[in-house]
């Protein structure tokens, strides 16, 4: 009789320590998520920055920028990630 209520006892301990352990993982994953969701978040914007500074090409009257715009695009994947392509954009050193 005795060793069935150590058992109780036991296995009342092990399910608050697997409940707050549950709590901990929660909330470990709601952190993870937020700093994913950021990393993303700041990714499509330097996506969409990249896109919208790309239609310059079709819109700007300057042949040698249109020219540099067209060799940024055609190296993109090979030489560039969206946001060195970016930084390459907006460089005016590197564009003159």
């Amino acid at each position: 009789m005795i060793s069935d209520e150590i058992d109780i006892q036991k296995s009342e301990a092990s399910k608050l320590t697997v409940g707050k352990l549950s709590k901990k993982r929660k909330r470990l994953w709601v952190k993870r998520i937020h700093v994913r969701a950021a990393k993303i978040k700041r990714q499509l914007q330097i996506e969409n920055s990249f896109h919208k500074a790309m239609c310059e090409m079709t819109t700007t009257a300057d042949i040698y920028r249109q020219s540099y715009l067209h060799w940024i695009l055609n190296n993109m994947f090979s030489l560039f990630s969206y946001e060195t392509g970016l930084q390459a954009i907006n460089d005016k050193i590197a564009y003159e």
